[in-house]
């Protein structure tokens, strides 16, 4: 029966039927800078839930420009029940596009993800086509929503979403605790996509996701707000024997030749670290990659990872002051701490990459003279360059907010992240934080390797994401030239 409060505009069957509900998923990865495309744990993990289900599920990925020909093929020909949208906050300018422009929606619209989870307000207040959004994780309550509405039962109730009434009012349900067991969800849906193709574009590397939640509380990063959102234990693990079988699984059916724990840090948990360096090179040989913190790195870490084929260490440094870094950026720990994790990587043979922000609120372009010091003075293999994004909701964003830093009409206009800034700073203006971060490659490996000089300035130039496109037939000989890998 229809729920006279809610809007009712799936095609379901009646009650009673066992019709399976279609679900169409869309990702939006919409001017993003780079080559690579992007396989979604999140939305592999609700796919696999809901086929787990008897429902259906399809995936409508948007992948650089904004364009909605083929979403609207989609939508006429697949007829969803639900749309369910992924949801970050660079991403939300395109999202709210979408909804716009292809309104009247004739299916259930729902939003989850990071941003819905810190912002459910303004998700609700500023996209008025949502029916309903997700607070913190989807799984359950995506599959609770699909019951609901194949069933004819009321949706108000269900716990972690917020639903808009007809008249416009807004239920704002309780949010059940984190999952306990992530032994208990299925492997992730990667028939969703072509993910053959996902791999094929990152230089055939599998990625994935053995775990949830961090430790820490980086204040650029909503995993302290996400980690607040649900009661229960935020940093879980599966177990070793079922990541392994599902690498397994991933490999058998897939041409891989890297695998990458993309897990905020693989080293969070010791006893589980321990077994899956242990397991891992009984089974496989290939190559993994993971990330960790600076502080988490000793000797022993580095013996185990190096017997586990473990190719490379990922570790965000972020900035190289490390006053400005613990205070503002609450990642604390030493500039001591970090030459000795990347000298340790070197002494076993692992190689490294690390991760820098510029245009950080309040940074100075002397602040920014430690950033280049620091990776001058580790010299990893490779390294990320991003220009600062605020997150909405972060402890940093608001100190951008608050300070009145951030231009809001620069960040909705075609904006493609980690090319521009959108904060306005009087200590450190837009064109200071945009040289310093073209300039950066070469301020670093002055004096030491014009090979690998050249490759990152013509990557972090103006003209970038045109020369990304050019190079796709060499890119993975500009990859060793630049990365070492």
């Amino acid at each position: 029966m229809e729920n006279p409060d809610f809007p009712d505009r799936t095609t379901a069957a009646k009650p009673g039927a066992e019709r399976p509900m279609k679900v169409l998923f869309i990702y939006t990865d919409i001017n993003v800078r780079g080559g690579s495309m992007s396989y979604h744990f999140g939305i592999g993990l609700l796919s696999a839930v809901l086929k787990q289900h008897g429902h259906d599920a399809r995936l409508h990925y948007m992948f650089g420009k904004f364009n909605l020909d083929s979403l609207r093929r989609e939508l006429a020909e697949y007829r969803p029940d639900i749309v369910g949208f992924h949801l970050v906050y660079p991403q939300f300018h395109y999202v709210r596009r979408i909804l716009s422009e292809l309104k009247p929606w004739p299916a259930f619209v729902i939003a989850g993800g990071a941003h819905p989870t810190v912002q459910p307000e303004t998700c609700l207040s500023d996209m008025p086509e949502l029916d309903a959004i997700c607070l913190g994780e989807g799984e359950y309550p995506l599959l609770d929503l699909a019951n609901a509405l194949r069933a004819g039962q009321p949706v108000d109730a269900i716990q972690n979403l917020w639903l808009r009434r007809r008249d416009g009012t807004i239920v704002r349900n309780s949010l059940r605790p984190f999952i306990k067991d992530l032994d208990t969800l299925p492997f992730m849906d990667r028939e969703i996509c072509d993910y053959q193709s996902v791999i094929d574009s990152d230089f055939k590397i599998a990625t994935f996701q053995f775990g949830r939640g961090c430790p820490y509380d980086c204040s650029y990063c909503s995993n302290h707000i996400i980690r607040s959102s649900q009661t229960g234990t935020y940093v879980r693990y599966r177990s070793v024997d079922l990541c392994l079988e599902e690498i397994r699984r991933v490999v058998s059916r897939y041409k891989v030749r890297t695998i990458y724990s993309n897990d905020d840090t693989f080293l969070a948990n010791k006893a589980w670290y321990e077994e899956f360096c242990d397991k891992y090179p009984r089974q496989f040989d290939l190559p993994l990659q993971v990330n960790a913190r600076p502080e988490q790195i000793n000797e022993d870490v580095c013996r185990r990872l190096a017997a586990a084929h473990c190719q490379r260490i990922t570790m965000g440094i972020e900035h190289g002051n490390e006053k400005y870094r613990a205070e503002v950026l609450h990642r604390r720990m030493s500039n001591e701490s970090i030459v000795r994790a990347f000298a340790l990587c070197k002494k076993f043979a692992i190689k490294t990459k690390s991760h820098v922000i510029v245009g950080l609120p309040l940074e100075t372009p002397q602040l920014h003279e430690d950033s280049v010091k620091i990776i001058r003075d580790i010299m990893p293999d490779s390294f990320t360059l991003h220009i600062y994004e605020p997150y909405p909701g972060t402890h940093l964003a608001d100190i951008a907010f608050r300070e009145n830093f951030i231009d809001r009409q620069r960040a909705v206009i075609n904006f493609v992240g980690h090319t521009d800034t959108v904060l306005t700073m009087p200590q450190f203006t837009r064109r200071e934080i945009l040289r310093a971060f073209r300039r950066f490659p070469w301020r670093v490996f002055r004096g030491k390797s014009i090979v690998r000089a050249i490759p990152y300035m013509l990557y972090y130039s103006r003209w970038g994401n045109m020369l990304i496109r050019i190079t796709q037939p060499i890119k993975r000989l500009v990859r060793k030239l630049a990365m070492r890998v």
